[in-house]
């Protein structure tokens, strides 16, 4: 159930960020998916009687909020508007790349296999195809191109941002339970990404009242499912199974992203996005893989 959650959950949030940046601005949005997320689970630690957390656990789970919250997930939002869900989630699944070439304290047992350095190498031929087959469209519609191409861009830093907050949440966890960390995480988010809107000029563009039944129910799906019930499964797997095999989400998350956009959006993919894709999702299986036999034997 718990491989389920993340499988699917997390890769039908591409396209219920869609449905959502119909009703509401994209930081706006993430705003609002955030502080519901928020309520939910620190009422629930509340009920559970857990103790009031400490300012170096607040500033812990802050900091954390700015890099995997903002940075990971409120750019993906933002760039949603002008990418396709599954292009974006196939640009998510670099995450594994990234980790590989961040994590500094694990490159010795990285590096030291050919494989590893080939997968990270093959992964980014995989992105320069997509941002070439972008990047001819320029051609045609330069104004279309741009948006595409900093979008795209975003979604990788983004990906960067995410791995960025896992390695300072793995080298100095706050304390306190998952579910009181995630909602203080998840305020601060909320409150950061609500003051972007702002600073955005989002807030004349926002009305609630004409927000749509759908719009409501991606977001409320977003908030439960995607930021409280997949992030809390994913985070027990990795104290049940390996890491290679919890992270086999990065490469399953884009093939359920892509079948959902193309039956449900009719997005379309070309011939060179399908071959990066095929490229880039070659290369987290790889690095992913080898890197979990390395840190096993370690």
């Amino acid at each position: 159930m718990a491989f389920i959650s993340i499988y699917v959950i997390w890769g039908t949030t591409y396209l219920a960020i869609i449905i959502g940046l119909e009703g509401l601005p994209p930081f706006m949005m993430a705003s609002v998916r955030f502080l519901v997320a928020a309520i939910i689970l620190l009422g629930y630690s509340i009920a559970k009687g857990e103790p009031t957390p400490t300012y170096q656990a607040l500033f812990k789970n802050a900091v954390l909020s700015v890099f995997v919250l903002v940075g990971g997930q409120g750019l993906l939002i933002w760039s949603e508007q002008y990418i396709a869900s599954g292009y974006a989630s196939i640009l998510v699944a670099t995450i594994p790349i990234w980790l590989v070439v961040m994590d500094k304290a694990n490159w010795k047992y990285y590096f030291s296999n050919p494989f590893i350095i080939i997968g990270v190498v093959i992964g980014f031929i995989g992105i320069v195809i997509l941002f070439g087959d972008t990047m001819d469209d320029s051609f045609l519609d330069p104004t279309k191109s741009k948006n595409q191409i900093v979008a795209a861009s975003l979604v990788l830093v983004g990906a960067w941002s995410w791995v960025a907050g896992t390695l300072f949440n793995r080298s100095r966890p706050a304390r306190g339970s998952i579910y009181s960390n995630l909602g203080w995480q998840l305020v601060f988010g909320g409150i950061i990404s609500l003051g972007i809107s702002g600073t955005l000029g989002e807030f004349p563009k926002t009305n609630f009242s004409e927000v749509s039944l759908s719009a409501w129910i991606s977001i409320l799906y977003l908030s439960v499912a995607g930021s409280i019930i997949a992030f809390v499964a994913y985070t027990w797997l990795l104290t049940q199974k390996s890491s290679a095999a919890v992270g086999t989400y990065a490469y399953i998350n884009p093939v359920i992203a892509v079948l959902i956009g193309w039956w449900y959006a009719n997005e379309e993919i070309t011939i060179y996005q399908i071959i990066g894709m095929i490229i880039i999702v070659v290369s987290a299986i790889t690095i992913n893989l080898k890197r979990g036999q390395i840190l096993k034997s370690k």
